[in-house]
């Protein structure tokens, strides 16, 4: 079988609770420029998903959060691209949001009012995942306590989401 051209991306975003709203960064770059997104990025080689998702939440937004429940995951066939972006909600740990100057110009915290009547602000991805977090309507797959019995991969190489319960096999 031949290999494919196409390029694999996995990207990450955080939909941080900060009191009634999320925070959400305004981006500098992309077609979704001036637009407000969940602060996130690539996945870097060797990283996991939730040492990346951390990373891109404070170097984008200024803020630690700490990676609660995978509420969404969206993927996408582009010519010579498989982009693959998994979205988590997040708990505030600390820091006060504000932008990096570089990948994204601005921040704010929306509740979900702005979010059905400001729609065309965001990136149309936004409200679709946001607001069932917001209303707690997103059940979301939890990170289990799972390793594989062969014992070749620690928690920190091995992850599995799966829903509250799951044995994991």
């Amino acid at each position: 079988m031949a290999r494919s051209a196409h390029r694999n991306i996995i990207g990450v975003g955080g939909v941080v609770r900060m009191g009634d709203g999320i925070l959400l960064v305004r981006l500098t770059y992309s077609d979704i420029k001036g637009r407000f997104m969940f602060p996130g990025g690539k996945v870097d080689p060797g990283e996991s998903l939730e040492a990346a998702l951390v990373r891109e939440v404070e170097e984008e937004a200024g803020v630690v959060a700490e990676p609660e429940v995978l509420v969404a995951v969206r993927h996408r066939v582009d010519a010579g691209e498989l982009n693959t972006y998994l979205v988590f909600s997040m708990r505030h740990v600390r820091g006060e949001p504000r932008p990096n100057g570089r990948e994204t110009d601005a921040v704010a915290v929306v509740d979900a009012e702005r979010l059905r009547t400001q729609a065309g602000q965001f990136a149309s991805l936004v409200p679709a995942v946001a607001l069932p977090v917001l209303e707690g309507s997103a059940e979301g797959l939890t990170r289990q306590g799972y390793l594989p019995a062969h014992g070749r991969y620690s928690a920190e190489t091995f992850q599995l989401y799966a829903a509250p319960g799951s044995d994991g096999d």
